[in-house]
């Protein structure tokens, strides 16, 4: 009966181990939302950070430093945004946040309850540069638009907009899940004890 449960136990814990995964990481300055780490786009791991014009954010908005270079990708990015790092009740040093109906907690926001979210992906030349951005309001959330065309500096000043910069993150050696762990370690056991008895 015991050799059952312990075999039982390490059936269970291989086939029930995950692998670990790190939530997102919100990174507040003064009151203010001015990045995020851990954002997962298209299975790849991203830091963002926030701020007031393409040109601001790239260097005078060179292309070259553009984190997406087309419109699908661009959008991916704003989706994830929304889903991973706009949301309510985070908990961040003991102080609760709600981004998703307090949008003016993001850098370069500041009017209340609205922020636009911009990823520029393809420099038109002339000055120009196209963008996809979505909303962000207290009353939920919608596309701007997906290709919008504009000069490089559109946004300084602006008080309702946040343009993004994206960063790929290098791939971390992942973490053993506990239970795969608390399964090999049970089966070194049984292992081990075998070997005694012959």
């Amino acid at each position: 009966m015991k050799k059952l449960f312990l075999n039982a136990m390490m059936i269970c814990a291989v086939a029930f181990a995950g692998s670990a995964n790190a939530a997102v990481i919100h990174n507040m300055q003064n009151g203010k939302l001015v990045g995020a780490s851990g954002i997962t786009i298209a299975g790849e791991n991203y830091r963002v950070s926030f701020g007031n014009s393409c040109a601001s954010m790239f260097d005078g908005c060179k292309s070259s430093l553009f984190d997406f270079k087309t419109e699908n990708a661009a959008v991916a990015a704003l989706d994830a945004l929304f889903s991973q790092v706009f949301v309510d009740n985070v908990m961040i040093n003991g102080v609760r946040y709600n981004f998703d109906s307090k949008p003016e907690l993001v850098n370069s926001c500041d009017t209340q309850g609205f922020c636009e979210i911009w990823v520029p992906y393809l420099d038109l030349g002339n000055g120009t540069v196209q963008s996809a951005w979505h909303v962000n309001t207290s009353n939920g959330d919608y596309v701007g638009s997906n290709n919008w065309y504009g000069p490089y500096t559109y946004g300084n000043g602006e008080e309702y907009m946040a343009f993004t910069n994206f960063e790929k993150m290098t791939a971390a050696v992942p973490e053993p899940a506990s239970l795969a762990l608390l399964g090999l370690g049970l089966m070194g056991m049984r292992l081990s004890r075998k070997k005694k008895t012959v």
